[in-house]
């Protein structure tokens, strides 16, 4: 389901085609919406697609990789996926990230394997053969962390994402700014970025379990 086929703005270069999608029949729907909505005001390419539940929360989540994954090589052309939770709330720019394979936001400041060093709300993917090859890593990572029969934690795709970028160091990954992920109630974020581009509004504090939590629908 797309919420608006509109032309990007032109800056120095064409901002990336935005990607996001939501479960249908959930309140995250209103979510997806609202960040239409700020897609349409500042004129920005943008897909956003309504799919059934997989079953539970996490799984929805492992699916981000293979949706980027699939847009990419449908569209051939550099994508930004925003968690639908996101709102944009000032016109973007391209930014030097943008000429990486990979830009993803970091938490610098925790650990490498640290489960919230990476943040995976905005990424942004480059049309790049390198690019593909890691999507398929964190593809791959997700579903071997989601099946694995010994995890105790729960799964969030970012952790999966980690592993995959720590595989493979010979492809240029880029720190994404803080203005391009911004999470809107996290006091340090409200302290570094008065002025954000991208907010997200953290969706899955108050829905995730409101999504139930059978495992046996996960895509093969």
């Amino acid at each position: 389901m797309s919420f608006g086929d509109q032309v990007s703005r032109i800056t120095m270069r064409q901002f990336p085609t935005i990607i996001s999608f939501y479960t249908q029949n959930t309140p995250y729907q209103t979510e997806a919406e609202n960040l239409a909505t700020s897609c349409l005001r500042w004129n920005l390419d943008h897909y956003i697609k309504a799919i059934p539940s997989f079953g539970s929360w996490e799984l929805n989540c492992a699916f981000k990789p293979f949706f980027i994954l699939g847009e990419l090589m449908e569209r051939k052309e550099p994508l930004l996926w925003v968690d639908c939770d996101g709102v944009f709330e000032k016109d973007p720019q391209w930014i030097d990230s943008f000429d990486a394979d990979l830009s993803v936001r970091y938490h610098e400041d925790l650990p490498e394997e640290h489960p919230s060093r990476i943040i995976s709300s905005t990424v942004y993917v480059n049309h790049t053969p390198e690019a593909e090859q890691l999507l398929r890593s964190w593809a791959v990572h997700a579903k071997q962390m989601l099946l694995d029969e010994e995890r105790e934690e729960e799964f969030w795709d970012q952790m999966a994402l980690g592993r995959a970028i720590r595989n493979h160091t010979d492809i240029k990954v880029s720190p994404l700014p803080l203005a391009y992920a911004k999470i809107f109630d996290h006091p340090q974020d409200l302290i570094r970025e008065p002025n954000p581009v991208i907010v997200h509004y953290q969706a899955s504090r108050r829905f995730k379990h409101q999504v139930s939590t059978e495992f046996e629908n996960y895509p093969s």
